[in-house]
């Protein structure tokens, strides 16, 4: 008798290829004989403004078109719930796993009528997430399917105490660190070995905006032009497209022409990683602002990017921060408010470049050996 073959349905109403983790989850389970199909919209009117993760041949990705927000967007919502439905009944997937907010109601439905399938809730972090609906019966159900999904993850413990002091308390909630995934950087060698001379190389990728690339960091650039260079890669998020144009008019007013390079969205992740291995330093700042669960490790994969390449990060001096990166010398920190304080980290990188290099190749390392989604995603494994 032929093995009943393993099927999981990801569902998530804004694009899940915009969570890296959620992919790395499908591409392991997929490695191991699953078949995986995830379903979801495309959130922004121009999808070719988003960078390209490789998907496992046993993953299949159906999205619906652009919806502009309002009753647009409402019924498109309403229609996407029935495509769930009518997936379940003619697909029969043995998991479904209900990622972000606005898949709880739905979510919270088919476990009520249908308790064969085993639904896990994963609540991820991005800028937006869930602001185009109202969310009060969101909210209600999101509570009620806390309590009797067979599984609820969160990215770090900040969202596990706001999630609990929003729900309630749950046996049945863990966090699972936002890790990259092993894979990524195993075909990805180390760069050579500095010579001490030269200028150090940033690098940063992601999203543009003042939280990432503050202006104290041009006014500190300007003071090392002979020291110091930056190669961006990204796209300015729609709603605050000035601040291109506010970057551009400080590299030209300041002179940084021959030390910045702007070398638009890179698509492939692959590409990407490539190019950005061969820098010394990547740029992850992170603005004081933002929310608690923002400012813990699990709140950015991109220190943990930045490690797996062999590449020193240098993140803001917040305290959760540093004191997972900076205490055991994973990363270095400054003040991103700060143009003083970011122009003395950087010279004193300068001239610890070879030093960098041996912190680099232990970074590497222990993304290879430990932090990575492999070993994380080991915890969701056993409920499935």
């Amino acid at each position: 008798m032929p093995k009943k073959i393993k099927k999981a349905l990801y569902i998530q109403f804004f694009n899940p290829m915009h969570c890296p983790v959620l992919i790395h989850g499908c591409n392991i389970l997929s490695h191991k004989g699953w078949k995986l199909l995830l379903l979801g919209s495309q959130n922004i009117a121009n999808p070719s403004n988003r960078m390209e993760m490789k998907l496992h041949k046993n993953i299949t990705i159906k999205l619906l078109e652009y919806a502009k927000p309002g009753m647009q967007q409402k019924l498109q919502y309403l229609y996407f719930n029935l495509w769930i439905l009518l997936t379940i009944i003619f697909w029969k997937p043995q998991v479904l796993y209900a990622s972000e907010k606005l898949v709880c109601p739905i979510a919270y439905i088919i476990k009520i009528f249908s308790n064969r399938i085993k639904v896990i809730y994963f609540e991820p972090m991005y800028t937006g997430e869930g602001s185009q609906i109202r969310p009060r019966f969101v909210r209600a159900s999101r509570a009620r399917l806390a309590k009797i999904a067979d599984l609820c993850l969160v990215p770090n413990e900040a969202r596990l105490e706001k999630f609990v002091n929003d729900v309630g308390t749950c046996e049945n909630i863990i966090f699972v660190h936002q890790f990259p995934r092993r894979e990524e950087f195993l075909g990805i060698p180390l760069k050579e070995k500095p010579s001490g001379t030269g200028r150090l190389k940033l690098f940063s990728f992601g999203h543009i905006g003042p939280d990432r690339l503050p202006i104290q960091l041009f006014e500190a650039l300007e003071k090392l032009k002979d020291k110091v260079e930056l190669i961006i890669s990204g796209v300015v998020p729609e709603g605050i497209q000035n601040y291109g144009s506010t970057i551009k008019k400080e590299i030209k007013n300041r002179g940084l022409e021959g030390n910045i390079k702007y070398v638009g969205l890179i698509k492939e992740r692959e590409d990407l990683y490539r190019q950005c291995s061969k820098a010394d330093v990547g740029l992850t700042l992170t603005g004081k602002t933002v929310k608690p669960e923002f400012r813990t490790e699990g709140g950015s994969q991109r220190p943990f990017e930045m490690m797996g390449l062999g590449l020193v990060p240098l993140v803001s001096d917040l305290k959760e921060w540093e004191d997972f990166f900076v205490k055991d010398g994973y990363a270095y920190s400054c003040n991103p408010d700060s143009a003083d304080s970011i122009k003395i980290t950087l010279e004193f990188l300068h001239e610890n470049r070879s030093a960098l290099y041996e912190i680099g190749k232990r970074n590497k390392k222990k993304i290879l050996e430990e932090w990575n989604y492999n070993s994380e995603f080991e915890k969701v494994e056993i409920y499935i």
